[in-house]
C-alpha cells in the first residue's frame, strides 16, 4: 500500500545516501572505507593521512561498516556480503574465518566497551551477537524490528545495546540476556540511521531521515524535549564529545552541526566543508 511504497522509497534514499565516505579514530590510526565494488578496508595514519599497508581484502562485496575493538588491537567490519570479519589492526591479516549468519547485508557493528562482545545490525532486520574473541553467535538474533536495522551502540556500560532500523524506531535490548528492553522508542517520521549513547550512558541520541535528532533518556526510553531542527537533509552519523556536553551530528546536507546535550540548543553555524 502507500505506507509500503513510502518506505520503499525511503530506503532508496537512504541507500543512494549511504554510499560515499566515512571515517572512524582510534589512537593515531584512521580507518577510511568507500562504499565502492573495491570490497575492502584501508588503515591511514591520522596524524600523516598516509596509508598503512595493503587494503584488507577477504569481503566479497561493499564494506558498510567498520569498528576498532577498545583496546585497539582488533578490527571488525560488516559487509553487503551478509558477513562479519575480524581483522587484526596491528597486522592487517584477517582473523578466523568470516562471521556468517544474517541473512541481509551487514550495516553496522560495534564492540562492547570491555571488547568482549561484537554487535551487527543487518538488513535481515536482526542484530546479532558474536563473541570477539572466538568469532562465534552468542544465543539467537534479536528480533523485534519491522524494517531494516541500520546502527547499533553499545551503552558505555556494556549493559544495554541499541538499534536503529528502517521501521521508524529505535530499541533497547539487554546486552547479556538479548532480551528487548521495553516498548520501541518511537517519535522519528523516518528511518532511524544512527545511534549514540552519551559516555555517562544517560542520555540516547538518534538521528534520522526525517532530517532531525531526538534524544531519549537511556534509563526509561522516554524523548526528552522536543526533536533537535536544522538539519535540511538525512542525519546519517551522530557523536557524543568525551565529556558528554555536546553532540556533533553529520547529515546529507553536507554539513555538520553541534547541539548541547543538555539544553539540545544549537551551537553555532553549521560546518561546511564537504562537497
Amino acid at each position: 500500500g502507500g505506507h509500503e511504497a513510502l518506505t520503499r522509497r525511503e530506503n532508496d534514499r537512504a541507500l543512494r545516501a549511504k554510499r560515499g565516505w566515512r571515517e572512524k579514530v582510534t589512537g593515531d590510526t584512521v580507518m577510511r572505507r568507500r562504499r565502492s565494488s573495491h570490497q575492502t578496508v584501508r588503515l591511514w595514519d591520522a596524524k600523516t593521512g598516509a596509508a598503512i599497508g595493503e587494503p584488507l581484502r577477504g569481503h566479497g562485496d561493499r564494506v558498510r561498516s567498520v569498528a576498532f575493538s577498545p583496546d585497539g588491537k582488533l578490527l571488525a567490519s560488516g559487509s553487503d556480503d551478509r558477513t562479519v570479519r575480524l581483522w587484526d589492526a596491528k597486522t592487517g591479516a584477517a582473523i578466523g574465518e568470516p562471521l556468517r549468519g544474517h541473512g541481509g547485508w551487514v550495516g553496522s557493528v560495534a564492540f562492547s566497551p570491555d571488547g568482549k562482545l561484537l554487535a551487527s545490525g543487518s538488513h535481515d532486520k536482526t542484530v546479532q551477537l558474536w563473541d570477539a574473541k572466538t568469532g562465534a553467535a552468542i544465543g539467537e538474533p534479536l528480533r523485534g524490528h519491522g524494517g531494516r536495522v541500520w546502527s547499533v551502540a553499545f551503552s558505555p556500560d556494556g549493559k544495554l545495546l541499541a538499534s536503529g532500523s528502517d521501521d521508524r524506531s529505535v530499541r533497547l535490548w539487554d546486552a547479556k540476556t538479548g532480551a528487548a528492553i521495553g516498548e520501541p522508542l518511537r517519535g522519528h517520521g523516518s528511518l532511524v540511521q544512527s545511534v549514540a549513547f552519551s559516555p555517562d550512558g544517560t542520555l540516547l541520541a538518534s538521528g534520522s531521515s526525517d532530517d532531525i535528532v531526538q534524544f531519549w533518556d537511556a534509563k526509561t526510553g522516554a524523548a526528552i524535549g522536543e526533536p533537535l531542527r536544522g538539519h535540511g537533509g538525512w542525519v546519517q552519523s551522530l557523536a557524543f564529545s568525551p565529556d558528554g556536553k555536546l553532540l556533533a551530528s553529520g547529515s546529507s546536507d553536507q554539513t555538520v552541526r553541534l547541539w548541547d546535550a543538555k539544553t539540545g540548543a544549537s551551537i553555532g553555524e553549521p560546518l561546511k566543508a564537504h562537497h
